[in-house]
């Protein structure tokens, strides 16, 4: 600081009087006020420069990163749980195209949708016609047997059989018929059912009448054939027995001559009176003859008639009222529903006009590897269509042991599982990995046939206590091993192990050496900057 002398003060202002002295006493000190602000300011900016200006040690010293603080978790053993989220697809026990062949009543008409009484969504019953091409419907009946042919009069076999149980099902019982033959009792029952949904069966053979009546006026010439052979038989037969009493008559006149006198002998014997021997067939034996050839055409007549019987028999089997396949269709179960229409009435049967499902609803999903040891039939699932809105409660009907051939069954630990992570969708709502079958508690609505939901298996678990750690724990070396890593009084040892079900952010583990891995152990999930900035 700058020292203040008295000679600054000029000898002129001292003798100025009391006014003048005063007035240099102000200047000294502005001077001096003056003179200590600058001072502090000076001073102020070398403490400002030496706090700016940092060495090369100092600088790398702080450049460097703090300690890290390890993170890290214990090992525990329990029963591991979660919610696993999947995709399924809502479907029936079964799922039929409805494709008429043939169909139409007369010959030479179009295979024209003509009436389409049901639509998408619909329900339908046993006997209710779900088409009509040409004028010709289509029925579904119960049956698990498929359609493969016409079932017409004379026809036997198991398909015929279910056509009687479905018949019976409805009221048309087919009379004394046996099981599995298409007889008379069946052809009324069909011609009775046909005409309660009002239509007329087709018959077997346009021509049948005709071949019945043909075959019966056979069978009435038979009749009179036989009818004249056994009349010629019976006249043979007369004139065989004329023939043997004319013969017994002259038997006797002859025997009668032999006992004649001997005169009346001698003079026979003399003029040759003996009767010649006769030459040829005796008329017993002629008569006789005619006798076996008049039974011998009875035979054979009666041999054709009952042939002829037998072809009005059969005419009268093979005709009738049929049931084509194209009119035919047989379901698992009822109701059924109308999955699709793909037809429309005036166009050409050229390909499937609809699809009819059956049999109970239930939703079929797939499970990853990770998800598969979380479930287990008995285990109660939600099911919801996002589309609707609907939900619906149910339970794990069946968990498939091998992936479906083409379909992923491994995930990343985590994949798939609930707590928030983010599922493994199945695309297109096909079942993709393990197979998992949900049976709802109660029957689903029939709109979610055929619809994508979303599958949430509740309180899915292990099957017991296992080694549980943090999904973070788990890593994966370069030469393809999984380990954790145990931290113990400063030391990290690292523990291979093989990983298995995963949900809520834990994975299970087990090791492969065992002891190298207890509850209670703490295993590394991260490190953290000293800062507390977070997780490296």
């Amino acid at each position: 600081m700058a020292e203040f002398e008295e000679s600054d003060v000029t000898p002129e202002a001292a003798d100025d009087g009391v006014g003048g002295g005063e007035r240099g006493i102000r200047r000294r000190r502005r001077v001096l006020v003056a003179v200590m602000a600058a001072a502090v300011a000076l001073a102020g900016g070398g403490v400002a420069a030496s706090t700016m200006i940092k060495s090369p040690a100092q600088a790398a010293a702080e450049s460097e990163p703090p300690a890290p603080d390890v993170l890290t978790a214990a090992v525990e053993k329990r029963v591991l749980t979660d919610s696993v989220v999947v995709r399924g697809q809502v479907s029936a026990g079964q799922s039929v195209d409805v494709a008429p062949a043939g169909g139409g009543g007369a010959a030479g008409a179009k295979p024209v949708v003509t009436r389409l009484p049901a639509k998408a969504g619909d329900q339908v019953r046993a006997g209710q016609s779900v088409l009509e091409v040409a004028g010709r419907p289509v029925f579904p009946l119960r049956g698990d047997l498929p359609v493969y042919r016409d079932l017409k009069p004379g026809a036997t076999g198991q398909d015929v059989k279910q056509l009687q149980q479905a018949l019976k099902e409805l009221g048309f019982d087919s009379g004394g018929d046996a099981e599995g033959t298409f007889g008379a009792g069946t052809k009324e029952a069909v011609k009775a059912f046909y005409a309660a949904r009002g239509y007329d069966p087709l018959p077997a053979a346009p021509d049948g009448d005709a071949q019945v009546t043909a075959a019966q006026d056979a069978v009435t010439g038979g009749e009179r054939a036989l009818a004249d052979a056994r009349d010629a038989l019976r006249l043979a037969r007369k004139r065989h027995d004329d023939a043997v009493a004319a013969d017994r008559q002259q038997s006797r006149q002859q025997a009668q001559q032999s006992a004649a006198p001997a005169t009346g002998a001698a003079t026979g014997a003399a003029t040759g009176g003996a009767a010649p021997a006769p030459v040829g067939e005796s008329p017993v034996d002629a008569a006789r003859t005619a006798v076996d050839t008049a039974r011998k055409q009875v035979t054979r007549a009666t041999e054709d008639l009952a042939k002829l019987r037998k072809k009005v028999t059969d005419a009268k089997a093979s005709t009738g009222p049929m049931v084509p396949a194209a009119e035919l269709l047989f379901l698992s179960g009822f109701p059924a529903r109308v999955d699709s229409v793909a037809g429309r009435i005036g166009g050409e049967v050229s390909g499937k006009v609809l699809t009819v499902s059956a049999g109970a609803l239930v939703v079929k999903g797939g499970l990853t590897i990770t998800d598969k040891g979380l479930v287990r039939p008995g285990q109660v699932v939600e099911i919801l269509s996002e589309v609707t809105g609907v939900k619906a409660a149910g339970t794990v009907g069946a968990v498939a042991d091998t992936p479906e051939d083409g379909q992923p069954a491994a995930a990343a630990p985590g994949a798939g599982a609930g707590g928030g992570q983010n599922p493994a969708p199945v695309q297109g709502g096909a079942a993709s990995g393990y197979a998992m079958v949900v049976q709802p508690d109660a029957p689903l609505d029939p709109r979610l046939a055929g619809q994508d939901v979303r599958l949430t298996v509740q309180a899915a678990s292990s099957a017991g206590p296992v080694l549980v750690v943090p999904l973070s724990a788990v890593s994966a070396t370069a030469d393809g091993r999984t380990v954790v890593t145990v931290y113990e009084n400063g030391q990290r040892r690292r523990v291979e192990v093989t990983p298995g079900t995963v949900g809520g952010g834990s994975a299970e583990v087990r090791p492969l050496t065992g002891g190298t891995l207890k509850p209670g152990d703490r295993v590394i999930v991260g490190v953290k900057d000293a800062t507390g900035a977070g997780a490296r």
